[in-house]
């Protein structure tokens, strides 16, 4: 493989059905910067090597029909990856950090031991396919996908998925006509012998013949408080401090994106610190000196990674060339001098907004449910498939239930 440092050369690697144990990186020998494609299908390959981001121009990558249990969050490196297809593996987790990857345009996850899709897996605006058929959902994103209308969505043959989300039903499958939304899933079958974990909720549906059956959906484990609209249980001020954070957070990048010259461009810097946000400033002077550091590779910070210099007093003159900039952009720039938990769950994002229009308040771990059918269309009849509507409040639970048909149910 000869260099053109005017114009790098097009390499595909066909090593399909090679017997391979390893990802074979070291084969290219100093030459990874040319290829642009790898088929490594049917192999036996357990893992990919952590330094995989040396591949900086590769574009598709066939790993299916191996014996892959976890992708390495060093797959956020590759950023002009097109086309992952680790299908046929046993993958039990996608890293947040594939959303970094943000040239996917193709991501086929089928037959794996997923329960979950990664929440940040919407920040892939160019995403076109997506596909997690035949694995262990339990419950489906809001928005899996950034664009509803562009971007094909499958995800048959999860047995253990009862419901869909309303939001994602609303914009990607009310009024559309469908082939086969409900093979293997979706599916209110009687869960009677059902084994009943934390935070499940009981429906009680009447069948075709008209007889009473229990369908247990389980909620997202980050849904930790889940009430009944019949309750009044206000969340808690750290739940109200992380809604009304990330509330701040996502209008500072909704600035900052039409404008993608420089994402450290001052009027970001003014969003979060102007002089209605001293909140921020005091949060960030109660937080000095703490041992609860995220960046240790920080040069400013001590040995546990603690950067105890505030960041809105540095001088930042990095730029950016990212075509656009999400949440998770600005919690690592600016606030990396808070607990890792809370950075993981602010870059993340929650797990679900509020259904009411009028409010759309981000929901993290303290959610009102309420539960209603709604009509899909396949080519020869029209079906109903269970939705589940999530709420910040009973406020907007309520609101929502005035004009839906609710279903009872009851907390496991």
């Amino acid at each position: 493989m000869d260099y053109n440092e005017e114009l790098i050369p097009t390499t595909v690697l066909h090593w399909n059905y090679r017997g391979f144990t390893e990802f074979p990186l070291n084969q290219l020998k100093g030459e990874e910067a040319e290829v642009t494609d790898i088929y490594l299908k049917e192999n036996l390959l357990t893992r990919l090597p952590s330094n995989i981001g040396v591949l900086e121009h590769l574009e598709s990558l066939y790993v299916s029909g191996n014996d892959i249990t976890e992708l390495p969050r060093e797959i956020s490196k590759l950023r002009c990856l097109k086309c992952l297809d680790v299908s046929g593996n046993r993958l039990r987790r996608i890293p947040e950090e594939i959303a970094e990857a943000r040239s996917l345009k193709f991501l086929i996850l089928d037959e794996n031991e997923l329960t979950e899709l990664p929440l940040r897996i919407s920040e892939l605006r160019r995403l076109r396919y997506l596909s997690v058929c035949d694995n262990k959902l339990r419950w489906l994103p809001q928005r899996p996908v950034f664009n509803y209308h562009h971007c094909e969505f499958r995800f048959w043959r999860n047995s253990n998925l009862k419901t869909l989300p309303y939001s994602l039903w609303y914009h990607m499958f009310r009024d559309q006509q469908t082939r086969c939304l409900n093979i293997g899933c979706l599916e209110a079958a009687n869960s009677q012998n059902a084994h009943i974990r934390r935070n499940q909720c009981k429906l009680k549906l009447l069948d075709e013949d008209s007889n009473e059956i229990e369908v247990t959906v389980e909620t997202p484990a980050q849904h930790s408080v889940v009430l009944e609209s019949k309750f009044h249980t206000p969340p808690s001020l750290y739940e109200l401090s992380k809604r009304l954070f990330y509330q701040m957070i996502n209008s500072a990048v909704r600035k900052l994106n039409p404008q993608t010259y420089s994402f450290y461009s001052e009027h970001v810097r003014e969003n979060l610190y102007n002089e209605h946000n001293n909140n921020i400033i005091d949060l960030q002077e109660n937080f000095h000196g703490f041992k609860i550091g995220a960046d240790k590779d920080s040069s400013n910070g001590d040995e546990n990674g603690n950067d105890y210099k505030p960041k809105a007093k540095q001088e930042i003159h990095k730029k950016s060339t990212k075509a656009y900039f999400v949440p998770a952009d600005v919690i690592k720039e600016y606030f990396n001098f808070l607990p890792n938990t809370l950075i993981s769950d602010l870059s993340s994002g929650p797990i679900s907004t509020c259904e009411n229009l009028n409010c759309k308040k981000p929901v993290f771990d303290h959610a009102f449910y309420e539960f209603c059918l709604g009509e899909i269309t396949l080519i020869d009849k029209t079906e109903d498939v269970l939705l589940s509507a999530v709420f910040c409040s009973k406020y907007c639970a309520d609101f929502w239930k005035r004009s839906k048909d609710a279903i009872p149910w009851s907390l496991c």
